[in-house]
């Protein structure tokens, strides 16, 4: 890294250099931090919101999934052409003022169609803000540190969806009483004003973020500077190993997004809990295990790597397919106490999937074709997993009879997409032992 990275000049000295790149990556976390608690902040709410707008759970599954399926989809190539190309630091301030105006948007909606390009808005600057951030990581590190960098900008991610549910359920009662009665925002309903106090948040992040200037590209390939079809060609030579690859991320996608769009309705149907019963708990449960999933997965595909070579970075992604099989069938826990182990061990095994799997792609793809492939996997996820599977779930509850009751739909489709997985991520490691 050269003296680029923040507007003062930088220090001669290699320890102010590593330190100048240690609150760089600090600042791309907290954007991620913050984008990713917006993006979650109407997950606790979903039933008040669900309420207050009158919609039905196919809706919402919309609502929560296709909202993110469908932007990520449409900018995908672009936005990862953008990515190998363009300023990033600068991309990372845009998308979260975008973030910030969504969640406003969000907090004054009146119906379905207004909310549904709100919740695009926030969901499509956050989604497409990951390759960016994990590009400018991997330019900030090197390839023997970049799985705990990368583990670093999970963390954050961790922490903030953490922090989306824990902060809903104290804000839902904290901010009607901090207002004064006939003051222009005291007649919104509360779920609306938790909204606006996380566009705040991002908002924060973005002016941060103004600090930081564009790091050196490293690792530069033969494709740098190339059209698009010539990075899709380049791309291509890799297919044996990132199909698989991508196959497994799809599937564990499924399963993840399915379970943290029908966990709320899950936990307050058939358990009768409310906002202020489960927001600590799980928002605890939800950082725990993706802080200790992102750390298993980060260190596994540094020692795989360094113990196996190249297969090896997958074996933290093939250990937590296999998890992820029993922990799917957390919905039809007989107690809170079941359904929340199983949930935790759901949610640290698709961190450590996606940590060593992510770590996996950076290592072995070329710096130029990092944002292409990584926006492409994010299309693919996208559309897969938040714009068919949640969806799936209400439909299968429908077609059942059990339309109040998602429970067994929602098991079904976790235990069948961690197969798929498990042995998606089995075959790219017996791909990456013989390349």
């Amino acid at each position: 890294m050269n003296a680029s990275t923040f507007d003062d000049p930088a220090p001669a000295t290699p320890a102010a250099r590593a330190g100048i790149r240690k609150a760089a990556i600090g600042l791309i976390t907290l954007t991620m931090l913050t984008g990713t608690a917006a993006r979650y902040a109407l997950s606790p709410l979903q039933e008040l919101v669900r309420k207050d707008l009158g919609l039905g759970d196919n809706q919402m599954a919309l609502l929560q999934g296709m909202a993110i399926a469908l932007p990520t989809a449409l900018m995908s190539i672009p936005l990862g052409r953008l990515v190998d190309r363009a300023n990033r630091a600068r991309l990372l301030v845009i998308l979260a003022l975008i973030c910030a105006a969504g969640s406003v948007v969000t907090a004054f909606a009146q119906d379905f169609a207004t909310t549904f390009i709100a919740r695009m808005l926030v969901c499509a600057a956050v989604v497409a803000a990951q390759p960016a951030a994990l590009s400018l990581v991997a330019d900030l590190t090197s390839a023997a540190q970049r799985g705990r960098m990368i583990m670093l900008t999970s963390l954050g991610q961790a922490f903030g969806g953490a922090l989306a549910f824990v902060l809903a359920g104290m804000l839902l009662s904290w901010l009607p009483t901090l207002l004064r009665a006939g003051s222009s925002l005291s007649a919104l309903a509360p779920w609306r004003l938790v909204q606006l106090a996380f566009a705040a948040a991002v908002l924060v992040a973005a002016g941060a973020l103004l600090l930081m200037r564009e790091p050196p590209r490293q690792e530069v390939g033969a494709a740098q500077g190339a059209k698009l079809r010539a990075a899709l060609r380049e791309l291509w030579a890799y297919r044996r190993f990132l199909l698989p690859l991508v196959g497994g991320m799809v599937t564990v996608g499924m399963a993840d997004a399915a379970a943290a769009i029908w966990t709320v309705p899950v936990l307050t149907r058939n358990f009768h809990q409310t906002p202020a019963d489960f927001g600590t708990w799980m928002g605890m449960l939800n950082l725990g295990s993706n802080v200790l999933g992102a750390v298993l997965g980060g260190l596994a595909a540094d020692l795989g790597q360094r113990g196996r070579g190249r297969s090896g970075v997958m074996l933290g992604a093939v250990l937590g397919a296999g998890l992820s099989v029993p922990a799917a069938l957390f919905p039809v826990m007989p107690d809170v106490t079941g359904f929340a182990i199983l949930m935790a061990l759901l949610l640290t095994a698709g961190a450590c999937v996606n940590i060593a799997a992510t770590s996996a792609m950076m290592v072995i793809l070329p710096n130029e074709l990092r944002g292409i492939c990584f926006s492409l996997l994010i299309a693919v996820i996208g559309l897969a997993a938040f714009g068919i599977a949640p969806l799936l779930v209400s439909l299968a509850a429908q077609a059942f009879g059990q339309e109040a009751d998602i429970a067994v739909p929602l098991t079904y489709v976790g235990v069948i997409t961690s197969l798929c997985a498990l042995g998606a991520f089995i075959r790219a490691m017996r791909v990456a032992k013989h390349s």
